[in-house]
């Protein structure tokens, strides 16, 4: 599997933009957009992995959902992409779900879609992409839902790890459609960041550096998104194909 190093010695270049996709001196911090919901950006299982066999390094950044944890996570994109940091490891596989919550307060959540494979063994930010498939429809701006990761131990039959996050489907207002649709790269994830769009942030951002993993801008702008929403400790980590 290839992977992305990004470095944290790269200093910030002149990268932001205004609403119209103009040229500004730094990439914009994120702006969240609360709405009441739990921090569960990592749930508490991820914080004490001691014990967990295949871990290779307690001591190292554990299963973390890229996400804000005071933030809904809102996205104009019907089929998103998910992101975590997944350690080091020699699991035998990792579950996504994603429901679609009907009654938070009752519980009831519909379930939309679910997946398991193999991660990569070497730590770094891992990508699902919502599959734009026969058969799954595409999320609902009607409502909300949450998405988990969960990671297994060979020869063990319940998840040892969980990261955890929730996306929200917005039709955006005509101006900042066209303004996202006319911009790509760097400029459509600084206007995405300056409009509280989570998830059409990290997709135009690591999009773009999968494509251009030597940009300097792009990498500098990446990190300071993780470090806008508290992700400090894995601004170094390699993107995962």
């Amino acid at each position: 599997m290839k992977l992305l190093n990004v470095f944290s010695t790269i200093p910030p270049l002149a990268l932001g933009l205004t609403f119209m996709a103009a040229r500004a001196e730094a990439f914009p911090d994120y702006t969240p957009k609360p709405r009441g919901i739990p921090n569960i950006r990592v749930s508490g299982g991820t914080r004490s992995p001691s014990g967990v066999n295949c871990i290779s390094d307690p001591q190292a950044p554990q299963l973390t959902s890229i996400f804000p944890d005071d933030d809904l996570g809102y996205t104009t994109d019907e089929y998103p992409a998910f992101q975590w940091y997944m350690p080091s490891n020699n699991a035998s596989h990792v579950e996504f779900n994603l429901y679609e919550v009907l009654n938070e307060d009752e519980g009831i959540f519909q379930p939309v879609y679910q997946t398991a494979f193999v991660p990569s063994a070497t730590a770094g930010i891992a990508t699902l992409q919502l599959p734009d498939q026969a058969g799954l429809v595409p999320l609902s701006p009607d409502n909300y839902y949450y998405w988990s990761v969960e990671v297994y131990c060979p020869d063990t039959p319940t998840a040892v790890m969980m990261a955890e996050g929730f996306v929200e489907l917005l039709v955006p207002e005509p101006s900042l459609a066209e303004a996202l649709a006319s911009s790509n790269g760097i400029d459509r994830a600084a206007i995405a960041a300056d409009n509280s769009l989570w998830f059409d942030t990290t997709r135009a951002l690591t999009d773009h550096l999968h494509s251009h993993p030597n940009d300097l801008q792009a990498i500098s702008s990446w990190q300071t998104l993780l470090e806008s929403i508290g992700l400090e400790n894995i601004t170094e980590a390699p993107l995962l194909p």
